[in-house]
């Protein structure tokens, strides 16, 4: 390795782990001018891949991921911590898989990483990684959650919580 500053031949004096096992942290000296410099070495990573439904290969997107969760997540009690670290466990288990996991996979493991973190959260990011059409599938998953939803009730049925002389403010001072 170069000196930074006279472009001379550096020695190494100490070398250590770090950042718990993944780099190796290098104290050089110059051989030229005596300067004294630490270096991190780190592994690079081989790239993960995410195969979609129709057979195509895409990168794995931590950022998009992360967005879709916090997304869904939105005004919840979920720190942006969590969702880095179940972001984090995904990628991981793509690495160990070979560097690639298919997206259903992906979308599953997020959906059960939300689901401990907050079900309101999971059942938001479920209804757009499922694609809910219909309220129904809502009380499908809420049952799936081991949660009984109240029964339905006819609109017409339906009290009109307002009264039938209150009037909507209309906004003016006054």
């Amino acid at each position: 390795m170069q000196c930074p500053t006279c472009n001379g031949d550096t020695r190494v004096l100490e070398s250590r782990a770090a950042e718990g096992g993944l780099a190796v942290r290098r104290r050089r000296a110059c051989s030229a001018c005596g300067r004294r410099f630490t270096t991190f070495e780190r592994r690079e990573r081989e790239p993960v891949f995410v195969r979609k439904r129709d057979g195509r290969r895409e990168p794995f997107d931590r950022a998009k991921l992360a967005r879709g969760l916090l997304r869904a997540a939105y005004k919840r009690p979920v720190e942006r911590a969590d969702v880095e670290r179940l972001v984090a466990s995904i990628e991981a288990e793509a690495e160990a898989a070979g560097g690639e996991l298919p997206a259903e996979h992906v979308g599953e493991r997020a959906l059960a990483g939300l689901r401990e973190l907050d079900r309101i959260a999971y059942l938001q990011f479920a209804a757009v990684y499922r694609g809910f059409d219909d309220p129904s599938e809502f009380t499908d998953e809420l049952r799936a959650l081991g949660v009984t939803p109240l029964p339905q009730t006819d609109p017409a049925e339906t009290p009109n919580l307002r009264g039938s002389g209150d009037r909507v403010p209309s906004g003016g001072g006054g």
